[in-house]
């Protein structure tokens, strides 16, 4: 289970995500009684890859461990910091439970809902300000996505749905979908409210 771990103002620790996010992957694979290879195989990564997330020696980006994480059948969420129980949880503008994978990246999650067991949805804000490439995700449960800044491109096989502030899209059981920013577009902000394929 993932610890309580907050600074003092009773926020996660950034750091506690990025210092232990290979460890928390490893114990998950593990509980689940798959290899090394398993996990590769089913993310569509290589052995070495998955081998140097594990141990700390590269970071994944967030497209990569929302893969890892439905392969490993947890949400995303569970690579945040578990909050105290509470009945009602109000997460601040101005102190976001922010994740940012590595010091240098352009793209970071805002963990909206409360991180308690067995909660019933994700809900998350995601905000980039550059993307080289496409973002490639693999999800098997529901998600509604609502953009709030930015122009973008869903692709989900042979469709394509451009979307602008204000637009919204809800899908479920697309194993893999292509999250691409349109030409010209400097940031990107979206709401996703996430039901994880198995709730933990």
């Amino acid at each position: 289970m993932t610890p309580d771990v907050a600074d003092e103002g009773g926020r996660p620790d950034e750091d506690w995500v990025l210092n232990n996010i290979g460890a928390r992957i490893r114990e998950l694979r593990k509980s689940r009684g798959m290899t090394l290879a398993d996990l590769a195989e089913q993310g569509g990564y290589s052995e070495g890859y998955i081998s140097a997330v594990e141990t700390s020696a590269t970071v994944p980006s967030l497209s990569a461990l929302s893969t890892l994480s439905a392969v490993l059948r947890v949400d995303v969420s569970e690579f945040f910091p578990r909050e105290v129980k509470s009945e009602v949880t109000v997460h601040r503008a101005g102190a976001p439970n922010h994740l940012r994978l590595a010091e240098s990246s352009t793209e970071s999650y805002s963990l909206l809902s409360s991180r308690l067991d067995n909660p019933s949805y994700t809900a998350l804000r995601h905000e980039f300000t550059a993307m080289d490439t496409s973002a490639t995700y693999r999800y098997l449960g529901e998600r509604f996505c609502l953009v709030l800044e930015g122009d973008v491109t869903m692709s989900f096989e042979s469709e394509s749905f451009n979307l602008r502030p204000g637009d919204s899209l809800h899908y479920s059981s697309h194993p893999e979908h292509i999250l691409t920013i349109d030409p010209g577009v400097e940031r990107v902000e979206l709401l996703w409210i996430v039901t994880p394929a198995l709730v933990r």
